[in-house]
């Protein structure tokens, strides 16, 4: 009975030294939310949308499907730091590359340095 007794105990203390998983929420600021800039596609057929919008390091661009969020890209993917795109076309246009790919489904829609260079992108 004694040794039950150990057991539970120990289990209960245990339990209770586990940490709690924390989770992470993103806040935008109402600075972030004013210099964001939305660009729809008019002819939408797929349920995926483009908003390119403006951070503190330059340009990013988010892309949804039917509304839910599938990608948040303030830097510019596939290049190490923190350097977002240096305009709003270039976000935009590496958007649309991302798009095609889910569109294709190819998952995960990983961008290479040559597609980069062959839209420019510096």
């Amino acid at each position: 009975m004694q040794l039950i007794v150990r057991f539970l105990l120990l289990f209960v203390l245990f339990g209770a030294c586990q940490e709690a998983p924390q989770v992470v929420v993103k806040k935008q600021s109402s600075e972030d939310l004013k210099r964001q800039s939305v660009k729809k596609n008019a002819n939408n057929s797929t349920g995926y949308s483009i908003n390119t919008m403006q951070t503190a390091n330059g340009w990013g661009y988010q892309i949804r499907q039917n509304g839910k969020l599938l990608l948040d890209q303030p830097t510019v993917p596939g290049r190490p730091g923190m350097a977002g795109f240096q305009t709003q076309e270039d976000a935009q246009k590496v958007a649309e590359l991302v798009k095609s790919k889910l569109q294709a489904k190819i998952f995960p829609p990983t961008v290479s340095e040559d597609e980069l260079k062959n839209l420019n992108i510096h």
